[in-house]
């Protein structure tokens, strides 16, 4: 049993990685600013965790025979996928988000309607986890924008149960039989947002961490460099004092012994405060 479930977790991540580089290998190598890297993987992780996430759910509708959800599901499952077609054709990653972020957010909207309004934690933490991922990769604005359609449509849903409104409940939707996959749901969602976006952070402070090491590295080089040319220009300075000295030339002597100290003093300011001359 321990090796059927290595294998399985050594496929599943040689999948990932293989559709990953498939979709977004291309735009990583000509990135070179490593948060648009970072928002490339999250745009990527997102879509491709969303899809595994629609299994079960698509399973449940499908068990239930909920017309409406297999119908939205089957939608999901087109867009999300043409999603990565189009990050992989190079489209705009905000283009992108935009579209990811917009429908997953109102395919739910739609399932929760015909699902007799129905605003349990199954709809309200995709709708949060949409904002969250359009806040992070798209802007602010937008994210307002969206939670304004959100806000809208929960005050629709109160409005329409304060007045006692009847609308068509899609065939299928049983709350009570619901019910016990709520944990599953949450259960799925929070290993979501760990992968997803606990990830994209973490991949931002490893990215973050190693362009700052470089930048040291590059710093240190430079600062050897110029300590070099220092040292280079004291040796010829100590050897010109000792031939001035030698010819008893004592004013070119103490030009010397003025230069070396100037020179030492430099060396040791570069030392003390890490910075490079100016060029």
């Amino acid at each position: 049993m321990p090796q059927l479930f290595k294998s399985i977790r050594s496929l599943a991540g040689k999948i990932y990685v293989t559709t990953e580089i498939a979709v977004i290998g291309n735009a990583l190598q000509v990135t070179v600013n490593t948060r648009l890297q970072c928002r490339l993987k999250l745009i990527f992780d997102y879509l491709f965790f969303h899809i595994l996430l629609l299994i079960p759910k698509l399973l449940v509708a499908l068990y239930y025979q909920n017309s409406t959800d297999l119908l939205l599901l089957s939608v999901y499952m087109i867009i999300l996928p043409a999603a990565m077609l189009m990050l992989k054709n190079g489209a705009s990653p905000k283009m992108v988000s935009f579209l990811v972020a917009l429908s997953t957010l109102i395919l739910p909207m739609a399932s929760s309607f015909f699902n007799n309004q129905d605003v349990s934690p199954k709809y309200t933490m995709t709708w949060l986890l949409s904002l969250l991922f359009c806040y992070i990769t798209i802007n602010r604005r937008t994210t307002l924008f969206l939670g304004s359609l959100l806000c809208a449509y929960l005050g629709l849903v109160s409005w329409i149960k304060v007045h006692h409104l009847a609308f068509p409940v899609s065939e299928g939707y049983v709350p009570e039989q619901l019910s016990p996959f709520m944990a599953l749901y949450a259960g799925m969602y929070i290993l979501f947002l760990m992968r997803v976006f606990g990830k994209h952070y973490r991949n931002i402070f490893m990215l973050e961490h190693e362009q700052t090491i470089q930048k040291q590295k590059q710093h240190s080089s430079l600062l050897n460099q110029h300590l070099t040319k220092q040292f280079i220009i004291l040796k010829g300075l100590s050897r010109s004092g000792k031939s001035k000295y030698l010819d008893g030339n004592k004013e070119l002597l103490e030009a010397c012994l003025v230069e070396i100290e100037k020179q030492c003093e430099s060396a040791i300011d570069y030392l003390d405060n890490g910075k490079l001359p100016e060029s």
